[in-house]
């Protein structure tokens, strides 16, 4: 096994099972302190939430959403096409995951970037910087090629896993877990970061139904515009992560989630005072989304939102 100059592994990562990887994860006491603090104030964002009006609080969300995808394209320089979320349901059909709503999704965030795909990558891919004079500087490997689909596999068992623990209990844990997992696996040649934040929302949105007993059809909460102020430390806790059964990454996973949880901490206090200001019409002055796609794209699935 090689270790590159960035004290990671420079070796293409062979197949292993999640379930053992994930069983390693010790959660420390400093974060689960965290965990309850943030807890408690998304608690109280939710409860000011339902005091508003149905409608007040669907435009505000078509809002957060729109900042949301524009700012996770931002994060790896692209531009966001805004007429591709009024001429699709894509985001709003379902919160279920499978292998076809990856590749549907993957497909969404990267439409005008890359070619559509149905299928995994089927070469090896780095995750690296390059220079301008050719040189490339290799963080970290993804999955072996050939390992892809098991590793997909594996992730969507753990997706759909229910359980007691708080990494799989807590929204917050659980989503920023399979935001981990995705981006590590690296299954796409390109797009991984835009799919994997995508899937993080959806994921948080799905826990969120479970905890609170509600039907939202968005996430009530975004992170990319936090993510993208610090890009330097988001991807920082993410190549500090040894991918494989042979290191002990216990505290760099432990700093990641604690910084999901940062990043959560900011948005509940933006998201607040933005949700008290909104006047229910600037979520489209700055956009070319079609306003009457506000409330028909969400409306068509005949639930309310919670």
């Amino acid at each position: 096994m090689s270790i590159n100059e960035f004290g990671m592994n420079s070796d293409i990562v062979n197949y292993f099972p999640l379930e053992e990887y994930i069983s390693k994860i010790k959660l420390l006491p400093s974060l689960l302190e965290h965990l309850n603090y943030t807890s408690q104030n998304f608690d109280n964002y939710m409860n000011n939430l339902f005091k508003h009006d149905e409608n007040y609080v669907i435009d505000y969300w078509i809002y957060l959403l729109y900042d949301e995808l524009s700012s996770s394209q931002k994060i790896e320089n692209q531009i966001f096409n805004e007429s591709s979320l009024s001429q699709k349901n894509i985001y709003f059909d379902t919160l279920n995951m499978n292998h076809k709503r990856i590749f549907n999704l993957h497909n969404f965030v990267t439409e005008g970037d890359l070619p559509e795909t149905y299928s995994y990558r089927k070469t090896e891919v780095n995750v690296s910087t390059i220079h301008e004079d050719g040189s490339e500087d290799v963080f970290w490997k993804g999955a072996k090629a050939e390992d892809v689909q098991k590793f997909m596999n594996d992730f969507i068992k753990v997706y759909k896993f229910k359980g007691t623990h708080p990494l799989y209990s807590s929204p917050f844990l659980f989503s920023a877990l399979i935001h981990l997992l995705f981006i590590r696996i690296h299954p796409f040649t390109d797009g991984n970061g835009r799919t994997a934040r995508i899937i993080h929302n959806i994921k948080f949105t799905e826990s969120i139904n479970k905890l609170y007993g509600t039907r939202l059809k968005l996430s009530p909460l975004n992170l990319s515009h936090s993510l993208l102020v610090n890009k330097i430390t988001y991807h920082k806790r993410l190549n500090n992560i040894y991918f494989d059964l042979e290191h002990d990454s216990n505290e760099a996973i432990n700093n990641w989630l604690d910084f999901i949880l940062d990043m959560t901490d900011e948005q509940i206090y933006f998201a607040s005072n933005i949700l008290e200001n909104y006047d229910g019409s600037n979520a489209y002055e700055n956009s070319k989304i079609a306003p009457d796609m506000r409330i028909r794209k969400i409306r068509s699935t005949k639930e309310k939102i919670y």
